[in-house]
Order: structure tokens, then sequence, then C-alpha cells
């Protein structure tokens, strides 16, 4: 899965698999999760959004299933 840096105090990359619908994300604090069954619009509002945490705290966490990879 390739991943896109992005700015955040939080988050350090956002990745996507379209075929799978899944989600993952590299936190700072080398913590890598993944979230099941995202709709790609939710992945193209992740990367354009200002605030990820803002973005990541109200609409995918608690939202999707949740696995933690790393």
């Amino acid at each position: 899965m390739n991943h896109h840096p992005v700015k955040s105090s939080r988050i350090a990359s956002v990745g996507y698999d379209e075929s799978s619908r899944t989600l993952e994300i590299r936190f700072h604090q080398l913590t890598t999760l993944q979230y099941q069954h995202v709709p790609a619009r939710i992945f193209r509002d992740f990367l354009s959004v200002v605030s990820k945490g803002r973005f990541y705290d109200g609409v995918i966490k608690g939202k999707f299933p949740e696995i933690k990879i790393t």
C-alpha cells in the first residue's frame, strides 16, 4: 500500500487500497492502524483537510472496524 506523508502533529502518513477499501494510518508514535470498509471519498477528504487529527477523531476513529498492525 502506498502511503502519502501528511502534515500533522499526530499522523505521519496515510495509505488507501481501493480494491479492499482499507485505510491505513501511521502515527508518529510508530503505531499503524488499518480501517476496513472505508469509502474512497473519506480517504480523499482526509488528504485534503487541514486538521488531519480532528478529521481522524471525528470521521474515522470508532466509525470503521480497526486492526492494529504495529
